[in-house]
């Protein structure tokens, strides 16, 4: 274990642990795309697939958690709908996952930044007078999406945001749908993951590490939550998702 850390610098050390931070965070409520802060922040010093699997047993074991604090707050019929689509989109992100080079995975990145920064901005100028409900061919699009850039980068909410959020939910029940959704779907990556070889043992002993870190942010997140405004909150991740995903892409070309 301590040969692993050796190959990182004590900066890259305090990036990847404020980076498993977020990612507790954002399961303990803090929605938004928080959680893409954390996958861009490990993708800043490691290859973007290396992070996705550095990140995925910290979503593994914090998951279970996240769906315990929201659990009666879950749209069950479109939860089922995003999850159908979520494991066909997974299916083509394994296929698809080795033609990606890392600095198209960047690029891929950094543009998924900009769109999830676009899209709260529209939501924050566009006034919904009354509820949208969008049919089922839109929820498996929407979970397609969601787990093919779930399985590439673990950050598939811009689509489940564009599908639950026009149907006026409360706070509560998206987090609770999103919970289980992604619960599901990170518990699924494991095996691709593992086959692929993505996974290693000196990775997987890096993670751990940083798991009780993770767990702290699960219940910090839990906290601001409860207390922190949501409009100034939302405004510091939207600019640093974007400062974030400007870098990304420079560093590709």
């Amino acid at each position: 274990m301590f040969e692993v850390i050796s190959d990182y610098s004590t900066n890259q050390l305090v990036i990847l642990g404020i980076a498993s931070l977020i990612m507790g965070m954002s399961r303990g409520g803090i929605g938004g795309g928080f959680g893409l802060v954390g996958v861009l922040l490990a993708a800043q010093i490691m290859p973007p697939l290396t992070a996705a699997a550095f990140l995925l047993p910290i979503l593994v074991v914090t998951d279970p958690f996240a769906y315990w604090l929201y659990r009666k707050s879950v749209l069950w019929h479109s939860m089922k709908l995003l999850l159908f689509g979520g494991v066909v989109g997974m299916v083509i992100g394994a296929i698809t996952i080795r033609l990606i080079t890392p600095d198209a995975l960047k690029i891929f990145i950094g543009i998924l930044a900009f769109i999830l920064v676009a899209d709260g901005l529209l939501r924050h100028f566009r006034k919904i007078t009354e509820p949208r409900i969008l049919g089922p061919f839109w929820g498996l699009l929407a979970g397609s999406l969601a787990g093919y850039s779930s399985f590439l980068i673990h950050s598939g909410l811009p689509p489940i945001a564009a599908y639950l959020l026009p149907q006026n939910i409360t706070r509560q029940a998206f987090l609770g749908t999103v919970a289980v959704f992604f619960s599901i779907c990170n518990f699924l990556k494991i095996i691709p993951y593992w086959y692929l070889g993505i996974f290693n043992f000196d990775l997987i002993g890096l993670t751990s590490i940083f798991i009780p870190v993770s767990f702290a942010g699960l219940f910090l997140g839990r906290i601001i939550n409860n207390y922190l405004s949501d409009k100034i909150f939302f405004i510091i991740v939207y600019i640093t998702i974007f400062a974030l995903g400007v870098r990304l892409i420079w560093t590709a070309f």
